[in-house]
C-alpha cells in the first residue's frame, strides 16, 4: 500500500525527500514527485503548491497516476480547540471546509450532499499519525528551546 505525502510548501517537503531511500524524481501533471521507502514503507511526496485546488488536483494525481491509498497532508494547517497555540502539532480526528458557505439553501459549513459540516478524518490513519507525532517528540526533547515540553491533549471543538 503507498502512502501519499503532500506538501504545499518545498520547506515543509524537504527533510522528508532528504530521508528517502532510493528516491526517483518524477514530473507529472505540472507537479513534482519523489518516490521510494521512508522508514521501510513505499511512498510517494507530492508538492501540490498552494490552496485547495492545488491540493485536489494534486490528491487526484497521486491517486491516479501513484495509485495512492492514503494521503496525509503536512506542513502548516489550521487547528482550533482550546488551548491550541502556535507550533503545535495537531492531529486532527475531523475536519470542516471552513470557507464554505452555501447559504440561505444550506446551513454555512455544511456541505451540500453531506448534510453535514464536519467530516470525519480515517480513525486508524489518525491513530497512526498521533503515535509517530508521539514518537517523535519525544526523540527530540531537550533539543529545542527550555519552553519545550511534550504532551498529548485531546480536544474537541
Amino acid at each position: 500500500m503507498t502512502t501519499a505525502i503532500l506538501s504545499a510548501l518545498p520547506e515543509e517537503q524537504s527533510s522528508l525527500v532528504a530521508l528517502l531511500q532510493a528516491p526517483q524524481r518524477r514530473v507529472h501533471a505540472g507537479r513534482v514527485f519523489w518516490t521510494g521507502m521512508l522508514h521501510g514503507k513505499s511512498v510517494v511526496l507530492a508538492l501540490s503548491g498552494i490552496g485547495k485546488v492545488a491540493a485536489a488536483t494534486t490528491a487526484t494525481a497521486l491517486i491516479e497516476r501513484f495509485g495512492a491509498a492514503r494521503i496525509v497532508f503536512t506542513g502548516v494547517a489550521g487547528g482550533v480547540g482550546d488551548g491550541v497555540r502556535v507550533g503545535d502539532v495537531v492531529v486532527a480526528q475531523d475536519y470542516v471546509q471552513h470557507d464554505m458557505d452555501a447559504s440561505p439553501l444550506f446551513p454555512r459549513w455544511e456541505l451540500p450532499g453531506y448534510a453535514r459540516a464536519r467530516l470525519a478524518c480515517d480513525v486508524a490513519l489518525s491513530a497512526l499519525l498521533l503515535e509517530a507525532a508521539r514518537a517523535c517528540l519525544v526523540s527530540a526533547e531537550g533539543l529545542f528551546d527550555r519552553g519545550f515540553k511534550y504532551e498529548v491533549r485531546e480536544s474537541q471543538v
